[in-house]
């Protein structure tokens, strides 16, 4: 009589162990490569997308909205209330009362290499801008998203 057994041996499961820690050594700085894309592209849409938010609620409520930018350990807020968003104190860049502020702290390596502007004013009656700007990401490793805002307000992300 010939009995089956089932299940795998310690010798299998040894082997089995070593080819995914061999395969995880591998494809660990790989991974480290994907998420620090990840928070460069996540750093330029999130100002693209706040851009774009700003410039829409200048014409929803028919007030001229603030974009201010804090180059340094950069950081950025809007503000409906006029002239007074500074994104290093939260409290005073709100669009209706809710605090509109963005920083650095969620985007690990990515710096803000370059800005041209620091400030925009979005106009109440049609979301221009009072001044056109560029503002570019990049990371240690020399990869760069750019986000641009043209005389009309368009903003796009290369």
């Amino acid at each position: 009589m010939d009995v089956k057994h089932k299940g795998f041996t310690l010798i299998e499961l040894m082997i089995t162990l070593t080819v995914l820690g061999i395969i995880a050594a591998i494809a660990l700085p790989n991974f480290k490569s994907i998420l620090d894309g990840r928070k460069l592209v996540g750093a330029a849409d999130n100002l693209y997308a706040t851009l774009q938010y700003a410039r829409s609620e200048s014409i929803k409520q028919n007030t001229n909205v603030e974009f201010q930018l804090n180059a340094g350990a950069w950081c950025y807020g809007i503000d409906d209330e006029g002239g007074n968003c500074d994104c290093t104190n939260p409290a005073t860049c709100t669009i209706d009362g809710v605090i509109k502020v963005y920083d650095d702290s969620d985007y690990g390596d990515v710096v803000m290499s370059n800005a041209s502007v620091n400030e925009i004013l979005f106009d109440a009656r049609n979301g221009e801008p009072d001044s056109a700007g560029s503002f570019t990401f990049s990371l240690p490793d020399g990869r760069t998203k750019t986000v641009n805002i043209n005389p009309i307000g368009l903003v796009t992300v290369n």
